[in-house]
């Protein structure tokens, strides 16, 4: 009980922080570059529609696809935007090909992931003790999940271009890049947000310069960087030249 007291307190702090920083900052930044022009994205890892909430402050009219493969939370995110017509949601993961994926639902739901955790990370043992358990329990449980491709949803599912897709899948992100990226497309994708974390949390976790070198590969180039409120980590926006 006093477990669970204590991480959803942290996670409060954590969200409460978000939206009066980081958000306000990202939320800054697309208004001037996008103008009026804010139209379609795809959100990949919804988590509790903290980034579906920001792009509706964007543009309230705007298409968006959501995928989250937690089926507590999209259960609860269907019935938050059940009144909204241009929210699709998907109980899904993105990866870099089709099929069922291992997945790690975590304690503070927002670092759930594909990825196996490192168990002699310092920054795993640093996040276990301001959570207040010990770190093989940071993994509250495990379980397959449906798993797609970018490329593969987009190319089913839309004609035209694609303003943004954000990606936060905590230490993923490369894998769903190369799902994005094993063929070509007639459909461009404009921008592309990443989450960026310095830290050695999961074994497999590709490093940011081999993620920016995908993406400069295939045309694109950071145009910002974005903050968090707090922690070593930011959001890097990526513009296809």
């Amino acid at each position: 009980m006093i477990k669970n007291l204590r991480i959803n307190i942290i996670k409060g702090i954590i969200e409460l922080n978000e939206k009066l920083i980081f958000n306000r900052r990202l939320i800054k930044f697309y208004r001037s570059e996008f103008q009026n022009n804010f139209k379609d994205v795809i959100d990949v890892g919804v988590n509790t529609g903290q980034s579906i909430d920001l792009f509706l402050k964007i543009n309230s009219g705007c298409k968006i696809v959501g995928f989250e493969p937690n089926p507590r939370l999209i259960n609860i995110l269907k019935k938050k935007y059940s009144s909204n017509p241009n929210i699709e949601l998907y109980k899904k993961g993105i990866s870099n090909s089709g099929g069922r994926r291992l997945f790690y639902e975590n304690v503070l739901h927002s670092t759930s992931t594909f990825e196996e955790l490192n168990p002699s990370s310092s920054y795993l043992r640093k996040k276990a003790k301001v959570l207040g358990v010990n770190k093989e329990k940071i993994i509250a449980k495990s379980y397959q999940v449906e798993v797609t491709t970018l490329w593969d949803f987009i190319n089913s599912n839309f004609n035209s271009s694609i303003d943004l897709i954000k990606i936060d899948t905590e230490g993923h992100e490369y894998y769903c890049l190369e799902g994005l990226f094993y063929k070509n497309s007639d459909v461009e994708v404009k921008y592309i947000q990443i989450e960026e974390h310095n830290d050695d949390m999961y074994l497999n976790k590709k490093s940011f310069n081999e993620i920016e070198e995908l993406l400069s590969f295939n045309g694109y180039e950071i145009l910002a960087k974005i903050g968090h409120g707090f922690g070593d980590f930011q959001d890097v926006i990526f513009k296809k030249i």
